[in-house]
């Protein structure tokens, strides 16, 4: 009985002391959380009173910036330090806008006359700053310094006030958080104390039970041990257990040690294939989440910018359709083209083409907001969906502030290149309540930007629909055109200031089509351009109008030339020099009675491409004109850079000679300037006895126009012109 008891006694304590130590450990868990929960009320409530209270700060900080920089603007007196001044002072009002509207409408819940005051007094203080800009970039600076004073002043102080008046406010309420905060972490101090203590008074008396529980809980374990040996489920127990003496605790421990073998075998066999079947599942399900997240982004990414595709751009258009359907607000879609982007692989190779494309899409990420969509639609061509605009000068401003994105050369493995974007805008709903309308419509908008120039951006409206309808039906009649013979040239006669004498005559292009009769060339001409048709026109041109020449020339009419104009995409290749060639070798002329004439758009793009065809016609004897001077990128530089033998003064400028000054003073120093250079000066457009007075007054060379004749077809233009001054000789 005595060693019974001792073995069952001594097997109790252990599993009492276990337990003891699993409350003491729980005592301490408890009381380690609250003291933590605690901390962590105490950190709370100090960071939600100092967040507003430094935001309150920074706002104090930009509005004075913003006060600081109006104060400065009135004593600058140069033009582009006041355009530098004013840019800075936009940058920090739009960012205190940005910061101020959500503040004032978190504000307005908890003290709305505050928030109705400050958003008051900021958009009046916006409205002065705005007139301020106004003035001073018309260098109105007294005015400037009149708002500064007497307008603005009163309400930056008003606006410095309330931020003042707030910060003090959050700071008190911080304050008193903060004694909140501690004196509920002194309560759970105390708590934890008072817990500790009755856990301590907890164990004490359960050692003081311990005693007289013994003997009944040794019986209930015995029969538990035979159960578990015998199939049942043991649970959590330290073994293997000492087996000690005959008694129930021997029997005890024998049973435990006999379950847990088999526990034990058991339970390693199906851990050991259970790891292994968890391996195996994770690393295939890994190895197929993989591969599913490079099948989707190469589905919905371009490989080289890494931006959505035009598949991903389409859903993301058709999100923003949706959720523009939900809160009645527009969507604007930009499709936007590199300008002159086949030129730089042309000339650089591809390589710089991925390059110029990577670094595009760059730009344009950082030129749109965050929660806006850039995509690859193509080639060089890009997307922007602009979502949940509720006015269209948000799509206008994004619109620029790509242009000016753009604006700073690209470096392309140390070549400076600068390439602009045409961009086209299609607004939903007005333009399509779908995502393909939106992109056919932003498409055509954006050939219209094209046609505006480059470097812009154009709105889709009906007018460019129709636009792009006549110009797809030009764009089919056109081809084939010069094989149908549906083409003519007409001449217009280039005449001698000083004599009256017919000195040659310009090459006009002329297009009877069979449906729509006589076609204008501002009519045809782009869409040539733009399709590439040109160059076959233009050969047709050259060969068509050196042929003439030989004609006339055979029939004794020595004495004058021909002036073709060139378009500028024949000017890429060796196409043009060998098309010259061949019209002056097969017609027998002399190089110095063909005159090719470019317009100045044309110097700009490609120089030494272009220069380089330029000096090749020159040395053969050509002569060369730059036409319509004054109305485009005309300098200097242009005309000693380049062999041109002379320039024709555009039409705009000699219209209003005889009235206008200033067209007066620019037709005489653009002739001057012309002989200056040894240039030969033709002046378009002559209409009237008092145009020409002047012209031959300021000793220009050449007139043409209608006060002499209209251009004529190549039969009437001899018989009225040519034969005349057989008979005069």
């Amino acid at each position: 009985m005595t060693r019974a008891r001792g073995l069952t006694l001594r097997t109790k304590l252990l599993i009492s002391f276990a337990g003891v130590g699993l409350l003491v450990i729980a005592l301490l868990l408890v009381g380690n959380q609250i003291m933590r929960d605690a901390a962590t009320r105490l950190e709370v409530a100090i960071t939600a009173q100092v967040r507003p209270l430094a935001r309150l700060n920074r706002l104090q900080s930009q509005i004075s910036r913003i006060r600081v920089l109006e104060i400065e603007l009135p004593r600058l007196t140069d033009l582009f330090a006041v355009s530098d001044q004013l840019e800075l002072l936009g940058a920090e009002r739009a960012a205190f806008d940005r910061d101020i509207v959500p503040f004032i409408a978190e504000l307005k819940a908890q003290q709305p006359s505050e928030a109705a005051s400050l958003d008051e007094h900021w958009r009046r203080y916006q409205s002065d700053l705005q007139n301020a800009a106004r003035l001073a970039n018309l260098m109105q600076l007294d005015a400037v310094q009149r708002i500064s004073t007497f307008e603005s002043a009163g309400r930056f102080k008003t606006i410095s006030r309330t931020l003042k008046q707030l910060a003090e406010s959050t700071e008190l309420s911080a304050n008193e958080a903060l004694k909140r905060a501690e004196s509920q972490q002194a309560y759970q101090r105390l708590l934890f104390s008072a817990t500790s203590a009755v856990g301590l008074l907890v164990l004490a008396m359960w050692f003081a039970l311990l005693a007289r529980s013994v003997t009944d809980r040794v019986s209930r374990l015995r029969d538990a041990a035979t159960v578990i040996a015998e199939g049942g489920h043991a649970g959590a127990v330290e073994l293997p257990i000492a087996v000690v003496g005959t008694d129930e605790l021997a029997d005890l421990g024998a049973a435990f040690n006999a379950m847990q073998a088999k526990i034990n075998a058991r339970e390693q066999a199906l851990r050991s294939a259970h790891d292994e079947l968890e391996s195996r599942v994770a690393s295939r399900t890994h190895e197929l989440h993989r591969a599913n997240e490079r099948l989707v982004h190469q589905a919905q990414y371009d490989g080289l910018t890494h931006l959505p595709n035009r598949m991903l751009a389409l859903d993301r258009l058709s999100q923003a359709i949706l959720a523009a359907q939900r809160h009645a607000n527009h969507v604007v879609l930009i499709f936007l083209d590199l300008d002159d982007f086949k030129k730089v692989n042309d000339t650089l190779g591809h390589g710089a083409g991925d390059a110029l494309l990577v670094q595009a899409s760059q730009r344009l990420r950082h030129a749109v907001r965050a929660d806006d969509t850039v995509a690859r639609h193509g080639g060089d061509e890009f997307l922007v969906i602009l979502g949940g605009l509720k006015s269209l000068e948000d799509a206008e401003a994004v619109a620029e502030k790509i242009v000016q994105t753009f604006a700073p050369s690209f470096d392309l493995d140390g070549s400076e290149v600068v390439v602009t974007p045409s961009m086209g805008l299609a607004v939903y709903p007005d333009d399509g309540d779908n995502p393909s309308m939106l992109l056919r419509n932003a498409d055509l908008a954006m050939y219209d930007a094209k046609d505006a120039g480059r470097n812009t951006y154009r709105y889709f409206n009906q007018q460019v629909h129709d636009s792009s309808v006549r110009r797809l039906a030009i764009e089919r009649q056109l081809r084939g055109a010069v094989q149908r013979n549906e083409f003519e040239l007409v001449y217009q006669p280039l005449v001698s200031t000083s004599t009256l004498e017919v000195r040659g005559a310009e090459a006009l292009l002329r297009w009877r089509s069979p449906i729509d009769g006589v076609v204008a060339p501002e009519h045809f001409i782009a869409v040539a351009e733009h399709t590439g048709l040109i160059v076959e026109i233009g050969e047709w041109v050259l060969r068509t109008a050196c042929a003439q020449l030989a004609m006339w020339r055979e029939l004794g009419w020595t004495s004058f030339g021909v002036a073709v104009n060139v378009s500028p995409r024949q000017f890429r290749g060796d196409s043009l020099l060998a098309t010259v060639r061949e019209c002056l070798s097969a017609n027998e002329l002399p190089p110095g009675f063909l005159q090719i004439e470019v317009t100045e758009g044309l110097l700009i793009r490609n120089q030494p491409e272009v220069r380089e065809t330029l000096v090749a016609l020159s040395e053969m004897g050509v002569r060369l004109a730059m036409d319509d001077f004054g109305t485009g990128y005309s300098s200097l530089s242009y005309l000693k850079r380049f062999p041109f033998d002379a320039l024709k003064i555009d039409r705009e400028f000699v219209r209003d000679v005889a009235s206008d000054p200033d067209d007066r003073a620019l037709v005489t120093a653009a002739i001057r300037m012309g002989r200056g250079l040894g240039l030969s000066v033709t002046a378009e457009g002559v209409e009237t006895e008092e145009q020409l007075a002047f012209l031959a007054e300021q000793e220009c060379d050449i007139v043409q126009g209608h006060l002499f004749s209209e251009p004529l077809p190549a039969s009437e233009f001899a018989a009225r012109w040519l034969v005349r001054e057989m008979v005069r000789v």
